[in-house]
């Protein structure tokens, strides 16, 4: 899927996703500005965003920064909704499952900005030698890839905690509206091969389908912003016909675009 194509092809691709790449209902997208180019972001599904409102999620979101600072500036972090919810509620000391969706940093320190969205991605490519989830667990020296996909790629690694526990680290990159933006997650690892290797398989599969709810939700959005304010009743009827013949993941579907254009539009200087 190729962002920011034309109304026609953006039917398309909601017929392709609605059964599982757009968001559950409730999930709630932002406009962040990322790089300067103003973008609809969402955790991925089953993850909720940290409050930087929250003084100990802001402990977080920093954390989660300094991790990826020579490489990423963060735009939205995320953990769990499981675990931050008990973490809120006082029933647990720790988050486990914790993420961050950010713009890709040039040699300079500045997120890039790209012109040739496929040019650039196939010229990521050689840098991730692919290799099966369970070779990836093995701990092998570098990134690999482990999926790929029209206009994205997503690779992994083994890393070490700040306790030194093994960390799955996985990584979905794609262009989205010229920034090249990366959905990051680190989840904890068992040290077996067989079990971090299906972690893996399983989390790249939601990694990807997150970075493919990116595409869509911003390709829906150029077209829709694009329009004519008395023509967007007419956008939404055509999304909730075609939505309609996938009965309640249509409806949960519908439901998380109708929330994601009435989502607040809050600015993050991320560039």
């Amino acid at each position: 899927m190729q962002p920011f194509r034309g109304k026609g092809a953006a039917a398309l691709v909601v017929c392709a996703a609605l059964a599982g790449v757009l968001p559950a209902a409730g999930t709630r997208a932002e406009t962040l500005v990322v790089a300067g180019r103003p973008l609809e972001l969402a955790p991925p599904f089953g993850f909720c965003r940290l409050s930087p409102e929250i003084a100990a999620e802001e402990a977080l979101i920093d954390a989660l920064a300094k991790v990826e600072e020579d490489r990423l500036r963060p735009a939205l972090s995320f953990a769990d909704c499981q675990e931050l919810d008990e973490w809120r509620r006082g029933l647990r000391h720790d988050i486990s499952r914790l993420g961050q969706i950010g713009a890709l940093l040039g040699a300079d320190g500045e997120p890039l900005v790209i012109s040739a969205p496929g040019r650039f991605i196939e010229d990521l490519r050689p840098l991730y030698p692919a290799h099966a989830a369970a070779e990836i667990a093995a701990r092998l020296p570098q990134d690999a890839l482990l999926l790929e996909g029209p206009g994205y790629l997503v690779h992994a690694r083994v890393d070490s905690g700040r306790s030194g526990a093994p960390l799955l680290h996985l990584a979905g990159l794609s262009v989205i509206g010229g920034v090249p933006l990366e959905v990051s997650v680190f989840l904890p690892a068992t040290g077996h091969v067989e079990t971090d290797g299906q972690r893996l398989a399983e989390a790249g599969g939601m990694v990807a389908a997150s970075v493919g709810e990116i595409q869509v939700v911003n390709d829906i959005f150029a077209d829709v912003e694009a329009t004519p304010a008395g023509s967007q009743t007419a956008v939404l009827n055509l999304l909730t016909m075609v939505a309609g013949g996938f009965g309640l993941f249509g409806l949960l579907a519908i439901r998380s675009l109708w929330l994601l254009l009435r989502a607040p539009r809050r600015q993050i200087d991320a560039g």
